[in-house]
């Protein structure tokens, strides 16, 4: 099928039945805008509306196909399977181009998925504060780090996780047990009705070297009363930590910088 000489015909038979673009779109269930594209002869439509456009204009399926008006009331077999076999093929390139496009947008998509994962730009919009944080830590949020980084700040962040969970222990014997992450403890002096919290920590960026390293966490925290009540919280807080090799060879975190 030629696509400019079925564009003319579909036009010319639609206005001869006396529908407009958006009639012949709801006939079709189709956008107005994809008849347009049609009678323009941009593109063809899909190989299974054609029975349905030739019931629509009251003409014959062949007709269609050839994209003229048959004044006989048969057509040669020869001629129609040339026709229908034209037709069956271009259908085919069709469903190919239309495949190509599909397979490109989602490469595409694809590769745009991996490079926000390991390179999150926005999260340097999030705290840039030249005030506060200087331009080297920022731009270590403009990657997550590499599997070791990764793999090495995910033991750190294991005992992060039992200081935010941990509850009604003294100052004392917090910093003994968790160094500088004690100040994510909740103790007893602080907040004794505190009976319960929640909280939530991510890890947005690592980076490891010789003996030190650093890790951009975000985190988020709520404590309960026995009531339930809200006593304390702190919400999306982006925190930079700074880490060290102690002498058994562990990473402890030696600073914690965060916005006041």
């Amino acid at each position: 099928m030629d696509q400019q000489k079925f564009g003319s015909f579909l036009s010319e038979m639609r206005k001869k039945k006396g529908l407009t673009q958006t009639d012949l779109a709801k006939i079709l269930s189709v956008s107005t805008a994809a008849v347009s594209k049609w009678e323009r002869g941009l593109c063809l439509p899909d190989i299974t509306k054609l029975e349905d456009i030739a019931e629509a204009l009251d003409i014959s399926l062949l007709e269609v196909l050839k994209s003229e008006q048959i004044q006989e009331e048969q057509i040669q077999t020869a001629e129609a399977n040339t026709i229908c076999a034209d037709t069956v093929t271009e259908a085919v390139h069709q469903h190919r181009r239309k495949l190509s496009r599909i397979m490109i947008l989602v490469l595409i998509v694809g590769v745009m998925a991996v490079l926000m994962h390991f390179f999150p730009i926005w999260r340097v919009i999030h705290v840039w504060s030249p005030s506060y944080y200087k331009t080297g830590e920022i731009s270590m949020l403009f990657f997550i780090g590499d599997k070791e980084d990764r793999s090495l700040a995910e033991k750190v962040l294991i005992k992060a996780e039992e200081a935010f969970s941990t509850l009604n222990i003294s100052s004392e014997e917090a910093e003994e047990q968790f160094g500088l992450l004690s100040r994510y403890c909740n103790k007893k002096r602080e907040h004794v009705e505190i009976v319960s919290e929640e909280h939530e920590l991510q890890l947005w960026s690592s980076r490891f070297y010789g003996s030190e390293g650093y890790m951009w966490v975000y985190y988020s925290q709520k404590t309960f009363d026995a009531s339930g009540n809200t006593v304390s919280g702190s919400w999306r807080i982006p925190t930079l930590w700074r880490l060290e090799k102690n002498e058994t060879g562990m990473w402890e975190v030696v600073h914690i910088k965060e916005h006041p």
